[in-house]
């Protein structure tokens, strides 16, 4: 089946163009979703150091519910092609052009769907065929609507998608098991140049 058939999308906005300085309207505060904090979510690394952390002030009748993060929908990157299953921590943050807002239906279990769109051959398989741009490879609303999908009996999808927490947590706690092994071999070389 076509992806579209178990989900509802809805595109970023941009957030220069929702943006306002008008004091004649009524106007909220908002913060935008980072490619930090999604590369976080997944247990990515993320280079740039310098990202900054600043609100918008967008007018409150455009702020509309399917714009924010949430903790029942998916967040594909457009760039990456890697698809988020955001923490709470992460809710109520604005989706800018970059990202698009996933909502599958009742009979798709969203950890598996996560696991399988990031993960599984045949999807990535599809993604590289789909995906558009020599320099910095893109994907478009429309190739992520007609995405070919198999999915698994619910049980089976709800196994799955504990299985991929699990493994991803366990990576997310070896990733912080080495880092501090390596800061411990570092205190213990600056300790024993000190004891000489």
């Amino acid at each position: 089946m076509k992806l579209y058939e178990i989900a509802e999308f809805t595109q970023g906005a941009f957030a220069n163009r929702l943006e306002t300085l008008s004091t004649d309207i009524e106007t909220t505060k908002v913060k935008p979703l980072s490619l930090k904090e999604f590369n976080e979510t997944l247990g990515l690394a993320y280079r740039i150091s310098n990202e900054k952390d600043v609100k918008i002030t967008v007018p409150k009748e455009k702020l509309v519910p399917q714009l924010l993060t949430d903790t029942d929908s998916l967040v594909l990157h457009t760039h990456t092609q890697k698809i988020a299953l955001l923490p709470e921590k992460y809710s109520g943050l604005l989706l800018t052009n970059n990202f698009i807002k996933i909502q599958l239906s009742c009979v798709v279990d969203k950890a598996f769907f996560e696991w399988y769109f990031n993960e599984h051959p045949a999807i990535q398989k599809q993604l590289a065929f789909l995906s558009e741009g020599t320099v910095s490879s893109l994907l478009k609303l429309s190739h992520l609507k007609d995405l070919e999908i198999e999915l698994p009996p619910i049980q089976q999808q709800i196994t799955i998608g504990k299985i991929a927490q699990l493994k991803k947590k366990k990576e997310s706690l070896m990733t912080e098991k080495n880092e501090l092994q390596q800061l411990y071999i570092q205190q213990m070389l600056i300790h024993s140049m000190e004891n000489n």
